[in-house]
């Protein structure tokens, strides 16, 4: 009797979902927007969580993703909120790519939005922000007469000014930035620094320094050359490490120069993950180094880890669902992912 109850006991656990055995998998928690696509995905702690996409829709959630509050910004039903930055329960800002390029905030829980910036010239293209704290911003759009384009917020996102083109970055020929997460640019924990990663006939890691004032730049070797190319999104963890993930959306499925990783020493590590391009990437909670990464042809988990006399990286795929964005609370250990069809699903780890 002993022996068939431990053999039985044995199959049930081999036929066990292989969470259960500490296999990651990305959980869908909703689509009822299938309509609409996101880009814009902001995660404030494991309970608040806002989406924003097409068709001037955006998204809250303040229990972790069970529910959803939906809101088209009224007059804005057109706009595509590639970017959302959000800072409570209340407090967020939205921003639209496109002509005309517009920048909105909430106080209200997306109740009521208020119009705090808007370009209505047609080469105006807004790919990405972030914030150092609650109160000042960045923003990236593509370049004008030769230099990127960088807006700052110093007020919490009430207003936005345009910096004087003499302060901004110089751009390569062919040289644009993607919106296609809303984590082309981010902040270092120096807030005199920002960076953002480019692509097209160039891929690069432009490094801008207020105070004093330099920009610095490097070649990434990500696939480019191409209006399709490029570094497409960046993190940084708080051992300063570096991640770079991008591709060739045209191409979605290829896994040539999609991954590129910088240790804190300065090592460079290519990586073959295996959902090919990928649009969004971020550092997960832990002592551990591990990545997960976005695109449309899936989500891929990495394990940087010992290999014998080096360090390696593993990479195995944890869903075939493709998903443009993915974000980690600022004030926790929660992972969301949002996508085309009004995909949003959520990390179990």
């Amino acid at each position: 009797m002993f022996r068939l109850s431990t053999i039985y006991l044995f199959l049930l656990i081999i036929s066990a979902p292989l969470r259960l055995l500490g296999q990651a998998e990305i959980k869908l928690i909703d689509s009822s927007k299938a309509d609409c696509s996101f880009r814009g995905l902001s995660v404030v702690t494991d309970k608040i969580v806002w989406v924003s996409g097409s068709k001037g829709t955006v998204g809250r959630s303040v229990d972790g993703g069970q529910t959803w509050t939906w809101t088209k910004v009224p007059g804005f039903e057109k706009s595509d909120f590639r970017d959302i930055e959000a800072f409570d329960k209340n407090r967020a800002v939205i921003m639209a790519s496109g002509t005309p390029a517009i920048i909105l905030k909430t106080v209200d829980g997306g109740q009521t939005w208020k119009l705090v910036f808007k370009d209505d010239r047609p080469e105006m293209f807004l790919n990405a922000m972030d914030f150092w704290d609650k109160k000042r911003g960045m923003m990236v759009g593509d370049p004008i007469n030769g230099h990127f384009v960088l807006l700052e917020t110093k007020d919490g996102g009430d207003s936005w000014k345009l910096w004087d083109t003499s302060l901004c970055p110089i751009a390569l020929d062919s040289e644009a930035v993607f919106a296609a997460s809303g984590t082309s640019l981010r902040f270092f924990r120096d807030k005199a620094k920002i960076a953002f990663v480019t692509g097209g006939k160039y891929s690069r890691v432009v490094l801008y320094q207020t105070c004093p004032q330099f920009t610095v730049s490097a070649f990434l070797p990500m696939t480019n050359g191409k209006p399709s190319q490029g570094t497409f999104s960046f993190a940084i963890n708080k051992k300063g490490n570096l991640v770079y993930v991008g591709g060739d959306y045209s191409n979605d499925t290829s896994q040539q120069q999609t991954f590129f990783y910088i240790d804190e020493k300065a090592n460079e590590i290519f990586v073959k993950a295996p959902s090919g391009y990928r649009s969004g990437v971020e550092f997960l909670s832990g002592n551990k180094v591990r990545v997960i990464s976005s695109g449309t042809k899936g989500v891929d988990l990495c394990n940087y880890k010992s290999c014998g006399s080096h360090n390696c990286w593993e990479c195995n795929q944890v869903s075939t669902s493709g998903f443009h964005a993915v974000c980690k609370a600022k004030k926790g250990k929660a992972v969301f992912l949002a996508g085309s069809k009004g995909r949003i699903g959520k990390l179990i780890y």
